[in-house]
Protein backbone atom coordinates (compact mmCIF):
# COMPACT_ATOMS: atom_id res chain seq x y z
CA UNK A 1 0.00 0.00 0.00
CA UNK A 2 1.47 3.35 -1.04
CA UNK A 3 0.54 6.97 -0.64
CA UNK A 4 -1.65 8.55 1.97
CA UNK A 5 -5.03 8.02 3.54
CA UNK A 6 -7.29 10.26 5.60
CA UNK A 7 -6.67 10.24 9.31
CA UNK A 8 -10.26 9.10 9.93
CA UNK A 9 -10.07 6.19 7.52
CA UNK A 10 -6.68 5.17 8.93
CA UNK A 11 -8.17 4.99 12.41
CA UNK A 12 -11.17 2.96 11.31
CA UNK A 13 -9.09 0.59 9.20
CA UNK A 14 -6.93 -0.13 12.25
CA UNK A 15 -10.09 -0.79 14.26
CA UNK A 16 -11.40 -3.15 11.56
CA UNK A 17 -8.08 -5.03 11.66
CA UNK A 18 -8.86 -5.96 15.27
CA UNK A 19 -11.99 -7.78 14.11
CA UNK A 20 -14.47 -5.06 15.05
CA UNK A 21 -17.47 -4.83 12.71
CA UNK A 22 -19.77 -2.34 14.49
CA UNK A 23 -19.13 0.96 16.24
CA UNK A 24 -21.42 2.39 18.91
CA UNK A 25 -22.12 6.00 19.71
CA UNK A 26 -24.20 9.13 19.35
CA UNK A 27 -23.62 11.79 16.64
CA UNK A 28 -22.80 15.38 17.53
CA UNK A 29 -21.55 18.31 15.53
CA UNK A 30 -17.95 17.78 16.69
CA UNK A 31 -17.79 14.18 15.44
CA UNK A 32 -19.82 14.38 12.22
CA UNK A 33 -16.80 14.84 9.92
CA UNK A 34 -15.23 11.81 11.56
CA UNK A 35 -18.41 9.78 11.04
CA UNK A 36 -18.34 10.73 7.36
CA UNK A 37 -14.96 8.96 7.12
CA UNK A 38 -16.41 5.90 8.89
CA UNK A 39 -19.25 5.70 6.38
CA UNK A 40 -16.73 5.43 3.52
CA UNK A 41 -15.58 2.02 4.78
CA UNK A 42 -17.77 -1.01 4.00
CA UNK A 43 -16.18 -3.21 6.68
CA UNK A 44 -17.52 -1.16 9.58
CA UNK A 45 -21.09 -0.30 10.46
CA UNK A 46 -22.38 2.51 12.67
CA UNK A 47 -24.86 1.61 15.38
CA UNK A 48 -26.37 4.68 17.03
CA UNK A 49 -27.59 4.28 20.60
CA UNK A 50 -30.20 6.38 22.40
CA UNK A 51 -27.65 8.16 24.59
CA UNK A 52 -23.94 8.09 25.31
CA UNK A 53 -24.20 6.23 28.62
CA UNK A 54 -26.09 3.40 26.97
CA UNK A 55 -23.63 3.42 24.06
CA UNK A 56 -20.76 2.99 26.55
CA UNK A 57 -22.61 0.12 28.21
CA UNK A 58 -23.14 -1.42 24.76
CA UNK A 59 -19.42 -1.16 23.93
CA UNK A 60 -18.66 -2.83 27.27
CA UNK A 61 -21.11 -5.68 26.61
CA UNK A 62 -19.67 -6.14 23.12
CA UNK A 63 -16.16 -6.40 24.56
CA UNK A 64 -17.16 -9.10 27.05
CA UNK A 65 -18.66 -11.34 24.37
CA UNK A 66 -16.37 -10.61 21.39
CA UNK A 67 -13.13 -10.57 23.41
CA UNK A 68 -11.80 -7.47 21.63
CA UNK A 69 -12.32 -3.80 22.51
CA UNK A 70 -15.66 -2.30 21.65
CA UNK A 71 -15.54 1.14 20.05
CA UNK A 72 -17.47 4.19 21.23
CA UNK A 73 -17.72 7.55 19.46
CA UNK A 74 -19.07 10.60 21.29
CA UNK A 75 -19.06 14.33 20.80
CA UNK A 76 -17.21 16.99 22.73
CA UNK A 77 -18.05 17.64 26.41
CA UNK A 78 -21.73 16.73 26.75
CA UNK A 79 -21.27 13.42 24.93
CA UNK A 80 -17.98 12.28 26.40
CA UNK A 81 -19.01 13.28 29.93
CA UNK A 82 -22.34 11.45 29.63
CA UNK A 83 -20.44 8.27 28.76
CA UNK A 84 -17.99 8.45 31.66
CA UNK A 85 -19.88 6.20 34.09
CA UNK A 86 -20.04 3.47 31.45
CA UNK A 87 -16.35 3.88 30.64
CA UNK A 88 -15.46 3.79 34.36
CA UNK A 89 -17.30 0.49 34.75
CA UNK A 90 -15.36 -0.92 31.81
CA UNK A 91 -12.14 0.23 33.47
CA UNK A 92 -13.05 -1.34 36.81
CA UNK A 93 -13.96 -4.69 35.27
CA UNK A 94 -11.37 -4.73 32.44
CA UNK A 95 -13.92 -4.62 29.63
CA UNK A 96 -11.86 -2.01 27.84
CA UNK A 97 -13.07 0.02 24.89
CA UNK A 98 -11.65 2.53 22.43
CA UNK A 99 -13.41 5.82 23.12
CA UNK A 100 -13.10 8.30 20.24
CA UNK A 101 -14.14 11.86 21.05
CA UNK A 102 -14.80 14.62 18.54
CA UNK A 103 -13.35 18.00 19.61
CA UNK A 104 -13.54 21.63 18.45
CA UNK A 105 -11.33 22.54 15.51
CA UNK A 106 -7.74 23.37 16.38
CA UNK A 107 -8.08 27.05 15.51
CA UNK A 108 -11.16 27.31 17.74
CA UNK A 109 -9.27 25.72 20.62
CA UNK A 110 -6.37 28.12 20.07
CA UNK A 111 -8.61 31.18 20.20
CA UNK A 112 -10.57 29.79 23.17
CA UNK A 113 -13.85 30.98 21.69
CA UNK A 114 -16.98 30.83 23.82
CA UNK A 115 -18.62 28.03 21.85
CA UNK A 116 -21.41 25.67 22.91
CA UNK A 117 -20.42 22.91 25.35
CA UNK A 118 -17.87 25.20 27.02
CA UNK A 119 -18.48 26.74 30.45
CA UNK A 120 -16.89 30.17 30.64
CA UNK A 121 -14.97 32.76 28.57
CA UNK A 122 -11.35 31.95 27.86
CA UNK A 123 -11.74 28.32 28.94
CA UNK A 124 -9.13 25.78 27.94
CA UNK A 125 -11.23 23.65 25.62
CA UNK A 126 -9.12 20.58 26.38
CA UNK A 127 -10.23 20.68 30.02
CA UNK A 128 -12.47 17.63 29.62
CA UNK A 129 -9.50 15.55 28.49
CA UNK A 130 -8.18 15.62 32.03
CA UNK A 131 -11.48 14.54 33.54
CA UNK A 132 -11.13 11.09 31.98
CA UNK A 133 -7.60 10.54 33.26
CA UNK A 134 -8.54 8.10 36.09
CA UNK A 135 -10.67 5.87 33.83
CA UNK A 136 -8.31 5.15 30.95
CA UNK A 137 -5.02 3.39 30.34
CA UNK A 138 -3.70 6.05 27.96
CA UNK A 139 -4.87 8.63 25.43
CA UNK A 140 -3.81 10.86 22.58
CA UNK A 141 -5.04 14.28 21.50
CA UNK A 142 -4.42 14.47 17.76
CA UNK A 143 -3.26 17.90 16.63
CA UNK A 144 -1.84 17.25 13.16
CA UNK A 145 1.79 16.51 12.41
CA UNK A 146 3.61 13.45 11.13
CA UNK A 147 3.08 11.23 14.18
CA UNK A 148 -0.72 10.92 14.15
CA UNK A 149 -0.78 7.39 12.70
CA UNK A 150 1.89 6.32 15.16
CA UNK A 151 -0.08 7.81 18.05
CA UNK A 152 -3.30 6.06 17.03
CA UNK A 153 -1.43 2.74 16.81
CA UNK A 154 0.17 3.27 20.23
CA UNK A 155 -3.15 3.92 21.93
CA UNK A 156 -5.00 1.05 20.26
CA UNK A 157 -2.21 -1.41 21.13
CA UNK A 158 -2.25 -0.25 24.77
CA UNK A 159 -6.00 -0.75 24.94
CA UNK A 160 -5.87 -4.27 23.55
CA UNK A 161 -3.01 -5.34 25.82
CA UNK A 162 -4.30 -3.76 29.02
CA UNK A 163 -8.01 -4.54 28.50
CA UNK A 164 -8.66 -1.04 29.82
CA UNK A 165 -10.38 1.90 28.09
CA UNK A 166 -8.28 4.24 25.95
CA UNK A 167 -9.19 7.63 24.46
CA UNK A 168 -8.46 9.17 21.07
CA UNK A 169 -9.42 12.86 20.77
CA UNK A 170 -10.01 14.13 17.24
CA UNK A 171 -10.50 17.85 16.45
CA UNK A 172 -13.24 18.26 13.87
CA UNK A 173 -10.90 19.72 11.23
CA UNK A 174 -8.62 16.64 11.22
CA UNK A 175 -10.61 13.59 9.95
CA UNK A 176 -9.69 14.27 6.30
CA UNK A 177 -6.04 15.14 7.12
CA UNK A 178 -3.75 12.83 5.16
CA UNK A 179 -1.43 10.38 6.96
CA UNK A 180 1.01 7.71 5.77
CA UNK A 181 -1.00 4.70 4.55
CA UNK A 182 1.97 2.33 4.49
CA UNK A 183 1.82 1.80 8.26
CA UNK A 184 -1.39 -0.17 7.75
CA UNK A 185 0.71 -2.96 6.22
CA UNK A 186 2.45 -3.52 9.57
CA UNK A 187 0.18 -5.46 11.97
CA UNK A 188 -0.53 -3.93 15.35
CA UNK A 189 1.46 -5.39 18.23
CA UNK A 190 -1.30 -6.78 20.48
CA UNK A 191 0.56 -9.71 22.06
CA UNK A 192 1.11 -9.49 25.82
CA UNK A 193 4.78 -10.01 26.70
CA UNK A 194 6.58 -9.71 30.00
CA UNK A 195 9.71 -7.60 29.83
CA UNK A 196 11.10 -9.17 33.02
CA UNK A 197 11.81 -12.61 31.57
CA UNK A 198 13.84 -13.65 34.61
CA UNK A 199 10.88 -13.07 36.91
CA UNK A 200 8.63 -14.93 34.46
CA UNK A 201 11.02 -17.89 34.51
CA UNK A 202 10.97 -17.93 38.32
CA UNK A 203 7.17 -17.82 38.47
CA UNK A 204 6.78 -20.66 35.96
CA UNK A 205 9.35 -22.79 37.77
CA UNK A 206 7.86 -22.13 41.22
CA UNK A 207 4.30 -22.83 40.05
CA UNK A 208 5.27 -26.10 38.37
CA UNK A 209 7.17 -27.16 41.49
CA UNK A 210 4.14 -26.33 43.63
CA UNK A 211 1.90 -28.39 41.33
CA UNK A 212 4.28 -31.35 41.53
CA UNK A 213 4.42 -31.28 45.32
CA UNK A 214 0.79 -30.47 46.08
CA UNK A 215 -1.27 -33.21 47.68
CA UNK A 216 -4.62 -31.46 47.60
CA UNK A 217 -4.52 -28.75 44.90
CA UNK A 218 -7.39 -26.85 43.27
CA UNK A 219 -7.91 -24.17 40.63
CA UNK A 220 -9.91 -21.00 41.27
CA UNK A 221 -10.89 -19.20 38.07
CA UNK A 222 -11.82 -15.53 38.32
CA UNK A 223 -13.14 -12.97 35.87
CA UNK A 224 -9.87 -11.43 34.67
CA UNK A 225 -8.89 -14.82 33.27
CA UNK A 226 -11.43 -14.30 30.50
CA UNK A 227 -11.01 -10.54 30.19
CA UNK A 228 -7.29 -10.97 29.43
CA UNK A 229 -7.76 -13.81 26.97
CA UNK A 230 -6.93 -16.76 29.23
CA UNK A 231 -10.17 -18.77 29.03
CA UNK A 232 -8.86 -21.49 26.72
CA UNK A 233 -5.63 -21.83 28.71
CA UNK A 234 -7.65 -22.19 31.93
CA UNK A 235 -9.73 -24.93 30.33
CA UNK A 236 -6.56 -26.72 29.21
CA UNK A 237 -5.11 -26.48 32.72
CA UNK A 238 -8.21 -28.14 34.16
CA UNK A 239 -8.23 -30.86 31.50
CA UNK A 240 -4.53 -31.61 31.97
CA UNK A 241 -4.44 -31.68 35.76
CA UNK A 242 -7.97 -32.85 36.59
CA UNK A 243 -7.73 -30.71 39.72
CA UNK A 244 -11.09 -29.59 41.17
CA UNK A 245 -11.96 -26.20 39.73
CA UNK A 246 -14.03 -23.44 41.29
CA UNK A 247 -15.41 -20.16 39.95
CA UNK A 248 -16.13 -16.82 41.61
CA UNK A 249 -19.36 -14.80 41.20
CA UNK A 250 -17.73 -12.67 38.49
CA UNK A 251 -15.94 -15.67 37.01
CA UNK A 252 -19.06 -17.80 36.68
CA UNK A 253 -19.37 -19.39 33.24
CA UNK A 254 -15.68 -19.20 32.33
CA UNK A 255 -15.20 -22.86 33.20
CA UNK A 256 -17.82 -25.26 31.87
CA UNK A 257 -20.05 -26.19 34.82
CA UNK A 258 -20.83 -29.53 33.17
CA UNK A 259 -17.12 -30.46 33.41
CA UNK A 260 -16.56 -33.35 35.86
CA UNK A 261 -13.92 -31.31 37.71
CA UNK A 262 -16.17 -28.29 38.31
CA UNK A 263 -16.92 -28.13 42.03
CA UNK A 264 -18.86 -24.95 42.67
CA UNK A 265 -18.80 -21.21 43.10
CA UNK A 266 -16.46 -19.91 45.79
CA UNK A 267 -17.51 -16.66 47.46
CA UNK A 268 -15.88 -16.88 50.85
CA UNK A 269 -18.39 -17.67 53.57
CA UNK A 270 -21.22 -16.82 51.14
CA UNK A 271 -20.87 -20.18 49.39
CA UNK A 272 -22.86 -23.38 49.31
CA UNK A 273 -21.89 -25.91 52.00
CA UNK A 274 -18.66 -27.69 51.15
CA UNK A 275 -17.39 -25.19 48.59
CA UNK A 276 -15.41 -22.92 50.92
CA UNK A 277 -13.95 -25.94 52.69
CA UNK A 278 -12.88 -27.43 49.37
CA UNK A 279 -10.96 -24.30 48.40
CA UNK A 280 -9.62 -23.23 51.76
CA UNK A 281 -8.36 -26.70 52.77
CA UNK A 282 -6.32 -27.08 49.58
CA UNK A 283 -2.57 -26.96 49.97
CA UNK A 284 -2.30 -25.19 46.59
CA UNK A 285 -4.88 -22.77 45.16
CA UNK A 286 -4.01 -21.78 41.60
CA UNK A 287 -5.93 -18.51 41.44
CA UNK A 288 -6.28 -17.31 37.85
CA UNK A 289 -7.18 -13.71 37.00
CA UNK A 290 -8.29 -12.61 40.48
CA UNK A 291 -10.47 -9.58 41.12
CA UNK A 292 -10.65 -9.48 44.90
CA UNK A 293 -13.59 -7.12 45.48
CA UNK A 294 -16.29 -7.19 48.16
CA UNK A 295 -19.10 -8.96 46.30
CA UNK A 296 -16.64 -11.29 44.58
CA UNK A 297 -15.27 -12.55 47.89
CA UNK A 298 -18.38 -12.77 50.07
CA UNK A 299 -17.73 -9.39 51.65
CA UNK A 300 -13.99 -10.09 52.03
CA UNK A 301 -14.51 -13.45 53.78
CA UNK A 302 -12.25 -15.22 51.29
CA UNK A 303 -9.76 -17.18 53.38
CA UNK A 304 -6.81 -18.25 51.25
CA UNK A 305 -3.42 -17.87 52.88
CA UNK A 306 -0.23 -16.91 51.06
CA UNK A 307 1.32 -20.26 51.99
CA UNK A 308 -1.21 -22.08 49.80
CA UNK A 309 -1.56 -19.51 47.01
CA UNK A 310 -0.40 -19.25 43.42
CA UNK A 311 -1.85 -15.87 42.44
CA UNK A 312 -1.57 -15.41 38.68
CA UNK A 313 -2.87 -11.90 38.00
CA UNK A 314 -2.64 -9.15 35.41
CA UNK A 315 -0.62 -6.74 37.57
CA UNK A 316 1.50 -9.18 39.55
CA UNK A 317 2.07 -12.85 40.21
CA UNK A 318 2.61 -14.30 43.67
CA UNK A 319 3.72 -17.84 44.42
CA UNK A 320 3.42 -18.57 48.11
CA UNK A 321 5.02 -15.50 49.77
CA UNK A 322 7.12 -14.38 46.79
CA UNK A 323 5.61 -11.47 44.84
CA UNK A 324 6.67 -10.42 41.34
CA UNK A 325 5.22 -7.03 40.46
CA UNK A 326 4.56 -6.09 36.84
CA UNK A 327 4.38 -9.66 35.53
CA UNK A 328 1.27 -10.58 33.54
CA UNK A 329 -0.22 -14.03 34.02
CA UNK A 330 -1.05 -14.80 30.38
CA UNK A 331 2.49 -15.66 29.12
CA UNK A 332 3.09 -17.43 32.44
CA UNK A 333 -0.02 -19.58 32.13
CA UNK A 334 0.79 -20.41 28.52
CA UNK A 335 4.22 -21.71 29.50
CA UNK A 336 2.85 -23.68 32.44
CA UNK A 337 0.28 -25.41 30.23
CA UNK A 338 2.93 -26.17 27.58
CA UNK A 339 5.24 -27.72 30.20
CA UNK A 340 2.44 -29.83 31.67
CA UNK A 341 1.52 -31.05 28.19
CA UNK A 342 5.15 -31.94 27.51
CA UNK A 343 5.94 -33.77 30.75
CA UNK A 344 2.76 -34.85 32.54
CA UNK A 345 4.43 -37.70 34.42
CA UNK A 346 6.89 -35.43 36.24
CA UNK A 347 4.01 -33.38 37.62
CA UNK A 348 1.86 -36.43 38.44
CA UNK A 349 -1.03 -35.39 36.24
CA UNK A 350 -3.77 -36.03 35.52
CA UNK A 351 -4.61 -36.74 39.16
CA UNK A 352 -7.15 -39.32 40.24
CA UNK A 353 -10.12 -37.77 41.98
CA UNK A 354 -9.35 -37.73 45.70
CA UNK A 355 -11.55 -34.73 46.43
CA UNK A 356 -15.18 -34.61 47.48
CA UNK A 357 -17.69 -33.53 44.86
CA UNK A 358 -19.92 -30.77 46.21
CA UNK A 359 -23.59 -31.30 45.48
CA UNK A 360 -25.50 -28.12 44.69
CA UNK A 361 -28.59 -27.94 46.93
CA UNK A 362 -32.06 -27.37 45.52
CA UNK A 363 -33.20 -24.27 47.38
CA UNK A 364 -36.89 -24.42 46.55
CA UNK A 365 -38.81 -27.25 44.89
CA UNK A 366 -42.18 -25.48 44.79
CA UNK A 367 -44.67 -26.55 42.14
CA UNK A 368 -47.23 -23.90 43.01
CA UNK A 369 -47.73 -20.66 44.87
CA UNK A 370 -46.18 -17.18 44.71
CA UNK A 371 -42.83 -16.72 43.02
CA UNK A 372 -39.87 -16.29 45.35
CA UNK A 373 -36.19 -15.46 45.01
CA UNK A 374 -35.22 -18.93 46.26
CA UNK A 375 -37.19 -20.52 43.42
CA UNK A 376 -36.58 -18.08 40.59
CA UNK A 377 -32.85 -18.22 40.01
CA UNK A 378 -32.26 -21.94 40.01
CA UNK A 379 -35.29 -22.27 37.74
CA UNK A 380 -33.67 -19.77 35.37
CA UNK A 381 -30.60 -21.99 35.30
CA UNK A 382 -32.75 -24.90 34.15
CA UNK A 383 -34.27 -22.68 31.44
CA UNK A 384 -30.88 -21.95 29.91
CA UNK A 385 -29.60 -23.78 26.85
CA UNK A 386 -26.01 -24.31 25.66
CA UNK A 387 -24.50 -21.22 23.98
CA UNK A 388 -26.96 -18.75 25.55
CA UNK A 389 -25.76 -15.32 26.62
CA UNK A 390 -27.13 -14.24 30.01
CA UNK A 391 -27.03 -10.73 31.46
CA UNK A 392 -27.77 -10.43 35.18
CA UNK A 393 -28.47 -6.88 36.35
CA UNK A 394 -26.96 -5.28 39.44
CA UNK A 395 -29.58 -6.17 42.03
CA UNK A 396 -31.29 -9.37 43.05
CA UNK A 397 -30.36 -11.03 39.73
CA UNK A 398 -26.62 -10.75 40.29
CA UNK A 399 -26.98 -12.26 43.77
CA UNK A 400 -29.46 -14.90 42.64
CA UNK A 401 -27.87 -16.29 39.47
CA UNK A 402 -24.81 -17.72 41.31
CA UNK A 403 -27.24 -20.32 42.68
CA UNK A 404 -28.07 -21.55 39.18
CA UNK A 405 -26.40 -24.28 37.17
CA UNK A 406 -25.14 -23.34 33.71
CA UNK A 407 -25.12 -25.65 30.70
CA UNK A 408 -22.04 -25.56 28.48
CA UNK A 409 -20.66 -22.46 26.79
CA UNK A 410 -22.76 -19.82 28.51
CA UNK A 411 -21.71 -16.22 27.98
CA UNK A 412 -22.37 -14.60 31.35
CA UNK A 413 -22.37 -10.82 31.83
CA UNK A 414 -22.83 -9.20 35.20
CA UNK A 415 -21.27 -6.10 36.74
CA UNK A 416 -20.90 -7.21 40.34
CA UNK A 417 -17.85 -5.02 40.99
CA UNK A 418 -18.83 -1.65 39.49
CA UNK A 419 -22.56 -2.32 40.01
CA UNK A 420 -24.14 0.51 38.05
CA UNK A 421 -27.86 -0.15 37.94
CA UNK A 422 -29.27 -0.15 34.43
CA UNK A 423 -25.98 -1.36 32.96
CA UNK A 424 -27.29 -4.61 31.49
CA UNK A 425 -29.94 -2.95 29.30
CA UNK A 426 -27.24 -1.15 27.32
CA UNK A 427 -24.79 -4.05 27.58
CA UNK A 428 -27.45 -6.34 26.12
CA UNK A 429 -27.37 -4.33 22.89
CA UNK A 430 -23.61 -4.84 22.65
CA UNK A 431 -23.96 -8.54 23.45
CA UNK A 432 -26.55 -8.94 20.69
CA UNK A 433 -24.24 -7.24 18.20
CA UNK A 434 -21.24 -9.36 19.23
CA UNK A 435 -23.30 -12.56 19.02
CA UNK A 436 -24.39 -11.59 15.52
CA UNK A 437 -20.81 -10.94 14.41
CA UNK A 438 -19.66 -14.26 15.86
CA UNK A 439 -22.65 -16.09 14.35
CA UNK A 440 -23.06 -17.50 17.81
CA UNK A 441 -25.79 -20.07 18.34
CA UNK A 442 -27.96 -19.51 21.37
CA UNK A 443 -30.28 -16.89 22.75
CA UNK A 444 -29.64 -13.58 24.52
CA UNK A 445 -31.42 -13.41 27.88
CA UNK A 446 -31.66 -10.23 29.95
CA UNK A 447 -32.54 -10.38 33.65
CA UNK A 448 -33.29 -6.89 34.94
CA UNK A 449 -35.26 -5.38 37.79
CA UNK A 450 -37.99 -2.87 37.06
CA UNK A 451 -36.06 -0.17 38.95
CA UNK A 452 -32.86 -0.69 36.99
CA UNK A 453 -34.86 -0.86 33.77
CA UNK A 454 -36.14 2.67 34.31
CA UNK A 455 -32.55 3.96 34.12
CA UNK A 456 -31.79 2.80 30.58
CA UNK A 457 -35.04 1.48 29.09
CA UNK A 458 -34.67 3.47 25.84
CA UNK A 459 -32.25 0.90 24.47
CA UNK A 460 -35.03 -1.66 24.18
CA UNK A 461 -36.09 0.50 21.26
CA UNK A 462 -32.65 -0.11 19.75
CA UNK A 463 -33.07 -3.89 20.07
CA UNK A 464 -36.23 -3.59 18.02
CA UNK A 465 -34.80 -1.03 15.60
CA UNK A 466 -31.86 -3.27 14.71
CA UNK A 467 -33.80 -6.54 14.63
CA UNK A 468 -32.50 -8.20 17.79
CA UNK A 469 -34.70 -10.65 19.71
CA UNK A 470 -33.58 -11.02 23.31
CA UNK A 471 -35.79 -12.55 25.98
CA UNK A 472 -36.25 -9.88 28.66
CA UNK A 473 -37.19 -10.98 32.18
CA UNK A 474 -38.38 -7.95 34.16
CA UNK A 475 -38.11 -8.70 37.88
CA UNK A 476 -40.88 -6.57 39.35
CA UNK A 477 -40.44 -6.33 43.10
CA UNK A 478 -41.78 -2.82 43.62
CA UNK A 479 -38.62 -0.78 43.94
CA UNK A 480 -34.94 -1.16 44.72
CA UNK A 481 -34.91 -4.43 46.64
CA UNK A 482 -31.12 -4.59 46.86
CA UNK A 483 -31.14 -1.18 48.55
CA UNK A 484 -34.02 -2.24 50.82
CA UNK A 485 -31.87 -5.16 51.96
CA UNK A 486 -29.02 -2.78 52.80
CA UNK A 487 -30.95 0.00 54.49
CA UNK A 488 -34.41 1.48 54.82
CA UNK A 489 -36.59 -1.41 53.67
CA UNK A 490 -39.74 0.68 53.99
CA UNK A 491 -38.27 4.09 53.24
CA UNK A 492 -39.77 5.79 50.20
CA UNK A 493 -36.33 6.60 48.79
CA UNK A 494 -36.23 2.93 47.74
CA UNK A 495 -39.47 3.26 45.78
CA UNK A 496 -39.76 3.72 42.03
CA UNK A 497 -42.71 4.55 39.82
CA UNK A 498 -45.06 1.57 39.66
CA UNK A 499 -47.18 3.20 36.95
CA UNK A 500 -45.23 1.66 34.07
CA UNK A 501 -47.03 -0.96 32.01
CA UNK A 502 -44.35 -3.46 31.03
CA UNK A 503 -46.87 -5.48 29.08
CA UNK A 504 -47.16 -2.63 26.58
CA UNK A 505 -43.48 -1.73 26.59
CA UNK A 506 -42.46 -3.59 23.42
CA UNK A 507 -45.41 -2.20 21.51
CA UNK A 508 -44.54 1.33 22.59
CA UNK A 509 -40.94 0.91 21.38
CA UNK A 510 -42.08 -0.24 17.97
CA UNK A 511 -42.60 -3.99 18.12
CA UNK A 512 -46.14 -3.98 16.80
CA UNK A 513 -48.29 -5.05 13.89
CA UNK A 514 -48.07 -1.64 12.22
CA UNK A 515 -44.29 -1.95 11.92
CA UNK A 516 -44.41 -5.64 11.07
CA UNK A 517 -42.39 -6.56 14.17
CA UNK A 518 -43.65 -9.52 16.16
CA UNK A 519 -43.39 -9.54 19.95
CA UNK A 520 -44.80 -11.38 22.94
CA UNK A 521 -45.32 -10.25 26.53
CA UNK A 522 -46.18 -12.33 29.59
CA UNK A 523 -46.83 -11.60 33.27
CA UNK A 524 -46.22 -14.22 35.97
CA UNK A 525 -47.06 -14.04 39.65
CA UNK A 526 -47.08 -17.74 40.51
CA UNK A 527 -44.90 -20.78 39.95
CA UNK A 528 -47.61 -22.29 37.75
CA UNK A 529 -47.75 -19.22 35.51
CA UNK A 530 -43.97 -19.07 35.14
CA UNK A 531 -43.72 -22.78 34.39
CA UNK A 532 -46.32 -22.41 31.67
CA UNK A 533 -44.30 -19.63 30.00
CA UNK A 534 -40.89 -21.30 30.38
CA UNK A 535 -42.26 -24.55 29.01
CA UNK A 536 -43.79 -22.93 25.94
CA UNK A 537 -41.87 -23.95 22.82
CA UNK A 538 -42.48 -20.63 21.06
CA UNK A 539 -41.16 -18.74 24.05
CA UNK A 540 -38.10 -20.96 24.31
CA UNK A 541 -37.34 -20.57 20.61
CA UNK A 542 -36.79 -16.78 20.95
CA UNK A 543 -38.12 -16.29 17.43
CA UNK A 544 -39.18 -12.74 18.33
CA UNK A 545 -38.43 -10.21 21.05
CA UNK A 546 -40.23 -11.13 24.29
CA UNK A 547 -40.89 -9.84 27.78
CA UNK A 548 -41.66 -12.02 30.78
CA UNK A 549 -42.57 -9.88 33.77
CA UNK A 550 -42.04 -11.72 37.05
CA UNK A 551 -43.60 -10.41 40.26
CA UNK A 552 -41.98 -11.02 43.64
CA UNK A 553 -42.34 -9.57 47.10
CA UNK A 554 -40.34 -6.39 47.68
CA UNK A 555 -38.88 -7.73 50.93
CA UNK A 556 -37.83 -11.09 49.48
CA UNK A 557 -34.06 -11.21 48.94
CA UNK A 558 -31.65 -13.85 47.60
CA UNK A 559 -29.87 -15.59 50.47
CA UNK A 560 -26.47 -14.48 49.18
CA UNK A 561 -27.55 -10.83 49.34
CA UNK A 562 -28.96 -11.11 52.87
CA UNK A 563 -25.88 -12.99 54.07
CA UNK A 564 -23.42 -10.53 52.58
CA UNK A 565 -25.36 -7.55 53.94
CA UNK A 566 -25.14 -9.16 57.39
CA UNK A 567 -21.38 -9.62 56.97
CA UNK A 568 -21.04 -6.02 55.87
CA UNK A 569 -22.90 -4.74 58.92
CA UNK A 570 -20.75 -6.82 61.26
CA UNK A 571 -17.54 -5.60 59.62
CA UNK A 572 -18.79 -1.99 59.72
CA UNK A 573 -19.50 -2.35 63.43
CA UNK A 574 -16.03 -3.79 64.04
CA UNK A 575 -14.47 -0.98 62.03
CA UNK A 576 -16.32 1.72 63.93
CA UNK A 577 -15.38 0.18 67.28
CA UNK A 578 -11.73 0.04 66.23
CA UNK A 579 -11.81 3.70 65.20
CA UNK A 580 -13.46 4.65 68.47
CA UNK A 581 -10.88 2.70 70.45
CA UNK A 582 -8.06 4.32 68.50
CA UNK A 583 -9.55 7.75 69.10
CA UNK A 584 -9.91 7.14 72.83
CA UNK A 585 -6.29 5.98 73.10
CA UNK A 586 -4.90 9.22 71.70
CA UNK A 587 -3.66 11.75 74.27
CA UNK A 588 -5.92 14.77 74.56
CA UNK A 589 -4.12 17.99 73.72
CA UNK A 590 -4.82 20.82 76.14
CA UNK A 591 -5.97 24.01 74.52
CA UNK A 592 -3.76 27.04 74.96
CA UNK A 593 -5.29 29.85 76.96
Amino acid sequence: MAGTISMGQYLFKRIAQLGVEHIFGVPGDFNLALLDELFKLPDLKWLGACNELNAAYAADGYTRIKGIPGVLITTYAVGELSAMNGVAGAYAEHAGMIHIVGMPARWVQKKRLLIHHTMEPGMDQAIYVGMAEPIRKTHTVLMGGDNMAQEMDRVIEAGVKSRLPVYIYVPMDLPSWQVDASRLETPLDTIIKNTDTKAEDEIVKATLEAIKNALNPCILVDVLTARHGGKELAEKLVDLTRFPVYATPLGKGIVDETHPCYNGLYNGSVSFDGVAKGVESSDLVINLGPLISDSNTGGFTRDIKDSQLAHLGHAFCQIKDVVHQGVHFLPVLKRIVEELEKDAATYRIPRDQAWTKVERPLLNDSTSGPLTQSFMWQRMGRFLQPNDIVLAESGTAQFGMPDSFFPENIGYITQTFWSSIGYTVGACLGACVAAKELKRAGRVILLVGEGSLQMTVQEIGSYIRFGFKPIIFVINNSGYSIERAINGPEQTYNDVSMLWDHQKMLEFFGANEKNGVKARSHACKTVEELEKVLGNEEFKSASCIQVCEVFMDQFDYPWRLSTQVGIGRAKAKEGMMALQKESESRPVKKARI
